[in-house]
């Protein structure tokens, strides 16, 4: 993970690959969650890593811009967008942010120093 700074104002990238341009930190998580799409029924997803825009799951078969509700624990129903699907695991864009402390709590790490920063 690399910080840059970006108009004088720091930002956190995750430079996994030469591709990869989000501009949020990543947290990892090992949650159970449950997905649903519009008249769907309910299936069952892991939740990798989450951010304060959105989340990437594995175990589920999805289509770019299809719209999900997805519930993580005991959170409100989240709803987001599909971003990218590759080999069972797909990218939700959250159509509102998650506070940092909704992020700290799904990712265990309830913690002042990690660095992480609400862009």
């Amino acid at each position: 993970m690399e910080q840059v700074s970006a108009g004088g104002d720091d930002v956190w990238l995750e430079a996994a690959s030469w591709s990869d341009n989000r501009r949020e930190l990543r947290m990892p998580t090992a949650l159970e969650g449950s997905l649903r799409l519009f008249l769907g029924e309910s299936e069952s997803v892991q939740v990798i890593d989450v951010s304060n825009r959105g989340c990437r799951l594995r175990g589920v078969a999805l289509k770019p811009a299809q719209r999900v509700w997805l519930r993580i624990g005991g959170l409100e129903t989240l709803v987001g967008t599909v971003a990218w699907c590759d080999d069972g695991e797909a990218g939700i864009r959250f159509e509102q942010r998650l506070p940092r402390e909704v992020i700290m709590l799904l990712s265990g790490g309830a913690r002042d120093d990690d660095g992480y920063e609400d862009i």
